[in-house]
């Protein structure tokens, strides 16, 4: 079976400096099974506004500075195959605009699944043919298709 391809969503990206979120799990699993995770700079620029603007997420997530910028800099390069990001998808996400650089990640990296806990991408449940699943159905979905669960 070809190697599949799956966007993580910002809000599931955030997760992965913590090693027992359910988002670092899922990623290990893919890794394991010869998944790519796939990643915009786009999502990447949100990544890190989001990891260096928002004090409660910060606090929340208990991570120092220096390993934040470690996680940004070098450890999410590690994790995601980056795309060279031209792919747009203007009005996908009519709901809020801001969720197109997710769909237009999955397009670009031709991905069959988004990972995401945003209700406006959840809405959706498709897109062009592309699964929209939060993290507890991605799961489930991984589970069907017989990926260890590490």
């Amino acid at each position: 079976m070809p190697k599949q391809t799956v966007v993580f969503d910002t809000n599931v990206l955030i997760t992965l400096p913590l090693s027992a979120s359910l988002s670092t799990r899922l990623l290990v699993r893919l890794d394991a099974d010869g998944w790519n995770v796939a990643a915009s700079p786009q999502i990447l620029l949100e990544l890190a506004d989001k990891l260096h603007t928002k004090e409660s997420l910060r606090a929340w997530l208990a991570v120092p500075d220096d390993q934040i910028e470690v996680f940004l800099n070098e450890t999410i390069l590690e994790m995601v195959t980056l795309l060279p990001g031209h792919r747009q998808a203007h009005g996908a996400v009519k709901a809020d605009p801001k969720d197109d650089i997710i769909i237009a990640a999955a397009l670009e990296s031709k991905a069959e699944f988004i990972v995401s806990e945003d209700k406006h991408l959840l809405d959706l449940k498709d897109y062009q043919g592309i699964k929209i699943m939060n993290r507890e159905d991605f799961a489930a979905e991984l589970d069907r298709l017989g990926v260890a669960a590490g």
